[in-house]
């Protein structure tokens, strides 16, 4: 099974924890990434807007694919 990184990009670029989980493929890693997003905005409730993004990463720590947290604070608002 492929193991697929979810990094936390922010414009401060302070550093952010790295979860890596092995996942069947590209549509489960972008399921798995959408839940940690939402996980992360609930968290943070109402206080200042997070802007940046959640990248996946393959297991060789290549970008495919990209959660702007902005749009998905949008959706669930």
């Amino acid at each position: 099974m492929p193991a697929y990184r979810f990094r936390l990009c922010t414009p401060d670029h302070h550093p952010h924890g790295l979860e890596r989980r092995d996942l069947p493929d590209l549509r489960a890693a972008l399921i798995a990434g959408h839940g940690l997003a939402r996980a992360l905005l609930r968290h943070r409730g109402s206080r200042t807007p997070l802007r940046g993004s959640l990248d996946i990463e393959d297991d060789r720590e290549q970008p495919v694919a990209r959660i702007l947290l902005a749009d998905l604070a949008r959706q669930l608002s």
